[in-house]
């Protein structure tokens, strides 16, 4: 406790009395100790006197200094003094940067709002005249701080969440994705879990960051306000440094959850605010044809690029329909996938061949699927013929097959075109009315009805699991059932012994 007491009077002293100046230099010792208690008060203190000078200018040069120590433009002793002051105040944000790798979590976080406010006094009180006037970002601390966040040994993802807020700022999330892009174009680690950790904390600070929709949202600045002259106010010079810095990301060996994070967020966080979203075919068109997981997480930023983008993808139902396996009903994104495959086959412009070729391989992948996929499939099915008539001959295929021995369709054909399926029926479908679940049973029913006007909603359905059945099942109120035919009229019926059963036993007289 004196300690800590002691720093906090070595700071007042040095602010009242600039003989006591060698007190700073102790203080920037004690950011070095091992005692949490001492660093957290040297931090406040050190804050507190670089907020001073900042503030009331009393670090502000008029020269600049060479190297070999002398001034270029002959300060007097006072700038001798502030240069010093500078000197220190870089070792202080040296200091401050390594804590940002320690061990304490309370101390990386009062390391970062150390830094980030120092950084918004620099902005706004520079050390040197000439940038006092102008709009001039500091960007040595963001340097620093940033050359820790995307740290390649230790994961800064709870700091990076810290720093969000700082994201919100115009000025800093430009310098930001500059600094970035830099980072990672210098990236040169062959060491496989360096490039991952560097790749899941860049991947962790991309995520936080939401980009301007337009030149009236570039108006919240950390620093002061640049002139409409400057960069940092042009939108289209937001969406190129974001753009580049996305593109340079990509070109990182991504580790697969990070690739599946990046897949994710893509199509709607990513492509809206790039300078030419059609920069991202080839990275997609590579996702696609990955396979798995990887592939149903692409389809959605292709199909983008598609329907939007005039991209030209003659494969991709091809390669959809292709996706469609039986793991697909048990993985982890099923709901996002059907949504999207519902998405992409909603359009009447589609074939009828390609229409009946998703409607049967879906038929004979239900015959194997778990129940909550069935009750979301059956509809599915349903509303693919609704959207196109044609193939409701599946359904009315009275000559059609009956089972697996006579069907024409060829299931391991990736070829939707030569899978014979308009030869076919929906043979599986009609063998699902006896399931074993009743819920699927009655779904299958569906398919011998005439169809409603308006499609199924298989939205609430998507995300159906076996525990939602099964509490479904045991909430339900079962009837009374009947134990015999005919009611019973007491407990021992006197007709079937010759009169009254108490007097065949007991003597009541």
């Amino acid at each position: 406790m004196e300690k800590v007491t002691g720093i906090r009077e070595k700071g007042e002293q040095f602010l009242n009395d600039r003989k006591q100046a060698n007190n700073l230099v102790e203080i920037l010792e004690l950011l070095q100790s091992d005692e949490n208690k001492v660093v957290v008060t040297s931090m406040k203190v050190v804050l507190k006197i670089f907020s001073h000078l900042l503030s009331s200018d009393k670090m502000l040069t008029t020269g600049t200094k060479h190297k070999n120590g002398t001034e270029t433009d002959n300060p007097e002793a006072e700038d001798q003094y502030k240069y010093w002051l500078q000197e220190r105040y870089h070792d202080c944000i040296k200091c401050l940067s390594r804590l940002l790798e320690s061990e304490s979590l309370h101390i990386q976080k009062l390391a970062l709002t150390t830094l980030m406010k120092l950084l918004q006094l620099e902005c706004r009180n520079p050390l040197r005249k000439k940038d006092k006037d102008s709009y001039n970002f500091q960007p040595m601390i963001l340097q620093n701080v940033l050359n820790k966040l995307v740290s390649k040994t230790s994961n800064m993802s709870v700091v990076i969440g810290r720093f969000q807020e700082y994201l919100e700022y115009d000025d800093v999330r430009y310098e930001v994705l500059i600094q970035l892009a830099n980072q990672m174009g210098s990236q040169r680690s062959r060491e496989q879990v360096a490039v991952a950790t560097f790749c899941n904390n860049c991947m962790s600070i991309l995520e936080l960051i939401t980009m301007p929709t337009s030149e009236e949202d570039i108006h919240n600045f950390l620093g002061q306000s640049p002139s409409s002259q400057d960069k940092v106010m042009s939108f289209k010079e937001h969406k190129r440094v974001f753009t580049n810095t996305w593109l340079q990301f990509l070109r990182l060996p991504l580790s697969t959850g990070v690739y599946k994070r990046v897949l994710i967020m893509l199509h709607e966080s990513v492509m809206p605010h790039m300078t030419n979203p059609l920069l991202l075919t080839d990275f997609l068109t590579a996702s696609y044809n990955i396979g798995g997981a990887i592939s149903l997480l692409a389809l959605h930023g292709l199909f983008l690029l598609i329907s939007q983008y005039n991209l030209e993808y003659p494969e991709f139902y091809k390669k959809l329909y292709g996706l469609l396996e039986p793991s697909t009903f048990h993985a982890k994104y099923r709901a996002r996938f059907f949504h999207l495959t519902d998405l992409f086959l909603s359009s009447t412009h589609i074939p009828a061949y390609l229409v009946a070729a998703f409607a049967k391989r879906l038929s004979r992948l239900a015959l194997t699927a778990p129940p909550p996929a069935l009750e979301m499939l059956i509809p599915f099915i349903c509303n693919l013929l609704m959207r196109h008539p044609t193939c409701q001959i599946l359904v009315h295929n009275v000559d059609g097959p009956n089972d697996v021995s006579n069907d024409p369709y060829v299931m391991s054909e990736p070829d939707p075109a030569k899978c014979h399926a308009m030869e076919s029926s929906l043979w599986e479908l009609e063998s699902l009315k006896s399931h074993y679940h009743p819920g699927v049973a009655t779904a299958a029913g569906l398919i011998g009805r005439p169809f409603p006007k308006v499609e199924f909603d298989v939205a609430e359905k998507l995300e159906l699991t076996t525990e939602e059945l099964i509490t479904k099942e045991v909430k339900k109120k079962q009837k009374t059932v009947a134990l015999e035919y005919n009611t019973p009229k007491g407990l021992f019926d006197a007709s079937k012994y010759g009169g009254n059963f108490r007097d065949l036993y007991w003597n009541t007289s």
